[in-house]
């Protein structure tokens, strides 16, 4: 593991185990909500990632719960184990993951194309904007996990339908953000030389749904997800 990668995953235990504690012990009230992030990365003096790592590991955990627009929740440390059964895999193992991809392949494609036909121009402009900072990220070497996330999300709420939005979150919460982030943030294309391949997959479906073709952006939002996992198995036979 890169060294910068070992420390920041140092970093995200820490904070997680930090927060943790002030659940538990009551300084975060259960059910009450849980300072902004970005007072978080004040607080801790780490980065956003580090943040949004830790407080994903939380929400897996079932110890936050991450309201999108809204914040972050406390929940009852005596209560997680019976939460969101549904997909409490740990998504340590390559065929999970794989499996996971398979979900997104049935959500995402057709989101792709409901949001070609019912976007509005402001929502195009959210769309474009999160790819703009998504290439950025990349261009710059970063980890592009989040950002590739909030262009997925503003996809999701661009087909107008709610359950997009709040399943993609779910998906979110519950399980991409304990799989390897190279399932869903573009770290296996810089691992494998082929950041150049994952901008122009994004750009493809964005100019898709900016021109209002459905069937192209499905099949822009298709091809993605293949070659994404196709990298994926491609670094985890690299690993072995």
């Amino acid at each position: 593991m890169p060294p910068g990668r070992a420390k920041r995953n140092t970093l995200t235990e820490k904070i997680s185990v930090a927060i943790r504690e002030k659940i538990i012990s009551g300084e975060f009230e259960v059910g009450g909500k849980l300072p902004r992030e970005k007072d978080l990365v004040a607080d801790f003096a780490v980065s956003r990632t580090v943040v949004r790592e830790a407080l994903a590991k939380l929400s897996a955990d079932g110890l936050i719960e991450i309201r999108h627009g809204v914040g972050v929740f406390a929940l009852d440390p005596a209560q997680r184990s019976d939460r969101n059964p549904f997909l409490a895999e740990n998504f340590t193992k390559i065929s999970a993951v794989l499996d996971l991809f398979e979900l997104r392949r049935g959500i995402e494609i057709e989101a792709a194309g409901l949001a070609a036909l019912r976007r509005s121009p402001a929502q195009d402009a959210r769309i474009r904007e999160a790819y703009r900072s998504f290439k950025q990220a990349l261009e710059q070497g970063e980890i592009a996990a989040n950002n590739d996330l909030e262009l997925h999300r503003a996809i999701a709420e661009a087909t107008n339908n709610r359950f997009y939005t709040e399943f993609l979150d779910f998906l979110t919460d519950q399980a991409i953000g304990r799989t390897v982030k190279g399932g869903y943030g573009g770290d296996e294309a810089q691992k494998l030389d082929k950041t150049k391949h994952l901008k122009n997959e994004h750009r493809e479906i964005v100019e898709a749904i900016g021109v209002q073709d459905a069937e192209r952006a499905r099949e822009a939002m298709r091809t993605h997800l293949m070659n994404s996992e196709k990298r994926f198995r491609a670094l985890s036979m690299s690993d072995l």
